[in-house]
């Protein structure tokens, strides 16, 4: 109702001014619009398979060609590159996902940065045990908790998947959360800092959809690590895992869950969310914002 009366507004001021001199003011307004300084896009969820069952290499082409016609300057994955964590002992395997995962990415011509998500995770190392999983996905992606700064923006990327103390399956841990201290403390208190981990700080996706609240909803240690990054510039906590498209303000601080780009695992949309990717712009203010991408990938043979 309120646009219909700008609008109205608008009309009988072009008809008392005349319709010429109607237009300089939008054109005006348009003009001074703050220019986007930074633009970058965020694809969680992949989840490439060892078969391609769903052409999932097809539409991860796909995604990061979209992202590239949208102007992103580089890439973010939100983890879950690849399905490697139900491999059982199957190194080469794992390693071949990987690094067919790697590759397709390289071929893009984006520069990239990954989050560690839970099916990265694979348990053997050299033939040798690897309790925490990691290794594998340092092999392929570099560290799985890293800070890195573009045009002025800082990011931080997290790895989400520490076991707790008090059984939790999922948290950033002591040690990360001082070394994140370090960092932020390296970073000016005005410098917007955007953040990206896997399994979320905050989401109502359980509590929302099946009506309950379960330990691999959050991370367990989600309020200290918000409360550090309160401390500083945060605009933009970016979190995957739960496939669906989610936003949450808590006070003056964004926690967006960004979908999938393979949605309901490459077998089209999860719920309500379809295939996608979140396209992120900082403008030459400082102000961050965002726009869910549904990059066009359609199931093999529908």
């Amino acid at each position: 109702m309120e646009k219909k009366q700008l609008l109205k507004g608008a009309a009988a001021f072009c008809l008392a001014a005349l319709m010429a001199s109607c237009a300089q003011p939008g054109r005006q307004a348009q003009d001074e619009r703050p220019a986007t300084r930074l633009t970058f896009a965020y694809l969680t969820d992949v989840h490439l398979n060892k078969d391609n069952s769903g052409n999932g290499n097809e539409g991860l082409q796909m995604a990061l060609k979209a992202a590239a016609d949208n102007g992103a300057e580089f890439v973010i994955f939100g983890g879950d590159n690849a399905d490697t964590d139900a491999l059982g002992d199957a190194e080469v395997t794992a390693d071949t996902l990987h690094a067919r995962f790697a590759r397709l990415v390289k071929e893009s011509g984006l520069p990239a940065y990954f989050t560690i998500g839970n099916h990265d995770r694979f348990y053997l190392s050299g033939g040798k045990a690897d309790t925490l999983g990691f290794g594998m996905f340092e092999k392929h992606y570099g560290p799985t908790h890293r800070s890195f700064s573009q045009k002025g923006v800082h990011f931080v990327i997290l790895n989400s998947l520490y076991p707790q103390s008090d059984g939790a399956p999922y948290g950033v841990g002591a040690g990360q959360l001082a070394w994140l201290k370090a960092d932020l403390d390296t970073v000016g208190k005005q410098t917007p800092v955007i953040v990206s981990l896997h399994v979320p700080m905050l989401s109502l996706y359980y509590p929302v959809v099946e009506g309950t609240m379960k330990a691999w909803d959050m991370i367990a240690d989600s309020k200290a690590v918000v409360d550090l990054l309160k401390e500083h510039n945060t605009q933009l906590v970016l979190q995957g895992h739960q496939h669906i498209y989610e936003q949450i303000q808590e006070r003056d601080l964004w926690f967006v869950t960004a979908g999938a780009v393979s949605a309901f695992w490459w077998q089209g949309p999860f719920l309500t969310t379809q295939e996608g990717f979140l396209l992120v712009k900082v403008d030459e203010n400082n102000r961050v914002s965002w726009d869910y991408v549904d990059y066009g990938w359609q199931v093999p043979g529908k």
